[in-house]
This record gives structure tokens, C-alpha cells and sequence, in this order.
């Protein structure tokens, strides 16, 4: 899952989003709530979790504003030292939980996981695109749209380039590729992980040209970058 992170505090953002990745999920950090709308805006989270002060705006602000471009999207917020009434003036605003900081891996996790459960009873059986970076993502029918064309892929592919563009610019090891893209499935030959990134890069067009570079990182797993397409201008 796709999970936004406010947090204007850059040291413990750092250890939300390795407890984030450590469960399987992916998280895209914003220090504060104006980037997140404006992202918001393009591309799908599942989950945010937002400071009680977002850098630029209070959390009772930025849920109404998040919903108005995601609908029930499901929000935690997280508090240093909360009193009651911080809590339950949260709670009114629309929030579904609260945490105190500094987190505490399981819990979080366990209360990530409860929402996201939620979240999923209620959403639609005919899943929404997920549309990241120019690139839609219809989990429905396993095909990705881009540039005026669309690609079908196998099941694993469609899970692979998903995971990669979730993860744009940030590596992503192998164990969690077999995690997220072949289910624990960790006898799975290192030659067919490589297999699927040939592919997926292949039929995405994820070559410089195009502006992007799936790259393999010895002994780790790869990365996905995007890379300009301007033309270098020279002084002189």
C-alpha cells in the first residue's frame, strides 16, 4: 500500500518510514501539508499519517482538504504528548486514530494495518487507477496507461512496475520485491526477478530516452529514477 507521511520533524519521519517499508508498504514523505495536497492531486495514498502541526498547517485543517481530493482516505495522526482534548479535537475533525510520538514500531504497524483492513472493506470492488508520475496503474485489468498507449502485463509485472514507481528514486531490495511481487516467495531464482525487470522495463519504455531508468544495484535489488529529457543547453 501507498502511504503519505507529514511529518516537519525530519528525524523521526526517518523512522516512521523504515517501520512504514519494514511492513510492506511503501512511503512517500512530505514535510509539509501543501506538498502533500498538491501530490495528492495526481497520484493515489491509501493512508496518511500527518503531525498535529504540519509545518504549515494544523491536522484538523489538512483532513477535510485531503478528503476533498481523496475521498475516505484514512488518516492517523500522530501527537507529542497529547492531552484529551488534542485527541478528541482530532477525532471530531475526522480522524481515525491518533498515536503519541515517538512511535512504537508494532503498534503503529498493528494500527496501519487496521485501517488499511477497513479501508479496503469499504472500497469499491472495481479498484480505482492508481496514477503515478504519468503513468496509470488499472489493477482491474493488469495494464498500464502512458503517453497516449497502453500495455498490458502479466500479474507479477503489473505488481513489479507498481512497486517500482510506489518507490520512484528510493532502491528497493530484492527480499522486499519477492515480498510484495511473488508473495514470501523467497526460493524464487534470482535470473527470474531479473526476467521481470527486463520485461517491465522493456514494455514501459523505462529507458533514458523516455525519462526514466530502471537500474539494477549489485547485490540489492534495483531502482527506479526519473531522469530530465531537457536538452542540455551549453554557455558560451
Amino acid at each position: 500500500m501507498r502511504i503519505a507521511l507529514i511529518e516537519p520533524d525530519l528525524r523521526h519521519a526517518k523512522l516512521v518510514g523504515r517501520l512504514i517499508f519494514a511492513g510492506g508498504h511503501a512511503c512517500q514523505h512530505f514535510t509539509i501539508s501543501s506538498e502533500f495536497l498538491t501530490r495528492a492531486a495526481d497520484e493515489f495514498f491509501d493512508l496518511l499519517i500527518t503531525e498535529g502541526w504540519t509545518g504549515d498547517r494544523s491536522a484538523e485543517d489538512v483532513i477535510p482538504l485531503a478528503r476533498s481530493i481523496l475521498p475516505g482516505l484514512p488518516v492517523i495522526v500522530l501527537m507529542n504528548e497529547p492531552r484529551e482534548s488534542q485527541i478528541v479535537a482530532a477525532l471530531h475533525a475526522g480522524a481515525d486514530d491518533c498515536l503519541a510520538k515517538p512511535v512504537r514500531g508494532p503498534e503503529m504497524l498493528a494500527r496501519v494495518d487496521a485501517l488499511l483492513r477497513r479501508a479496503a472493506l469499504r472500497r469499491p470492488t472495481t479498484r480505482r487507477r492508481d496514477v503515478i508520475s504519468g503513468y496509470s496503474f488499472d489493477a482491474t485489468q493488469f495494464a498500464v496507461s502512458f503517453r497516449d498507449q497502453t500495455v498490458s502485463l502479466t500479474p507479477k509485472e503489473f505488481r513489479f512496475a507498481l512497486l517500482l514507481f510506489a518507490n520512484l528514486s528510493r532502491p528497493v531490495s530484492r527480499a522486499h520485491i519477492l515480498e510484495n511481487v511473488w508473495s514470501r516467495g523467497r526460493d524464487v531464482p534470482s535470473r527470474t526477478v531479473d526476467t521481470h525487470a527486463s520485461r517491465v522495463r522493456s514494455k514501459l519504455q523505462l529507458r533514458p530516452e523516455y525519462g526514466y531508468c530502471l537500474m539494477p544495484l549489485y547485490g540489492y535489488g534495483y531502482q527506479l529514477d526519473a531522469m530530465s529529457t531537457q536538452p542540455v543547453v551549453e554557455s558560451g
